[in-house]
């Protein structure tokens, strides 16, 4: 699970760059942007990610309201940053249920290679 998350926090962090980014697209803005949002996705976004669904699951046994309470601890988590962290945390938990229904299995060389990837842009793009 924590292997999905991780990736679900480097996919989520991407695309709300992209989307906040579609007005005026700067690589610089974009960039920061993505990692702020990475750095926070990938810690509180993950830990709390794994509590909402841990949490869910203890509630209830039918699949459907698991997951609509699982959504709901998604957005408040998100809230405590305000509208750029509920709107993350959507994106986050939407990215994660494709993950889950299109039974995607992950194992830990792609996330290795997507955080690889990261960092190499972070160093590649810093220095420019």
């Amino acid at each position: 699970m924590v292997k999905r998350k991780l990736l679900t926090a480097m996919v989520a962090s991407f695309l709300f760059a992209l989307l906040f980014m579609m007005d005026g697209f700067s690589v610089n803005g974009f960039l920061n942007l993505f990692y702020i949002n990475i750095m926070i996705a990938s810690t509180y976004g993950v830990s709390t990610s794994v509590f909402s669904d841990w949490l869910s699951n203890k509630i209830t046994d039918r699949t459907y309201a698991r997951e609509i309470i699982s959504f709901i601890f998604h957005c408040f988590f998100g809230l405590i940053f305000f509208v750029f962290g509920f709107l993350s945390a959507i994106l986050f938990f939407i990215v994660d249920r494709v993950f889950i229904k299109a039974k995607v299995k992950i194992g830990w060389m792609p996330v290795i290679i997507a955080f690889i990837m990261v960092v190499l842009a972070f160093f590649l793009l810093i220095n420019r």
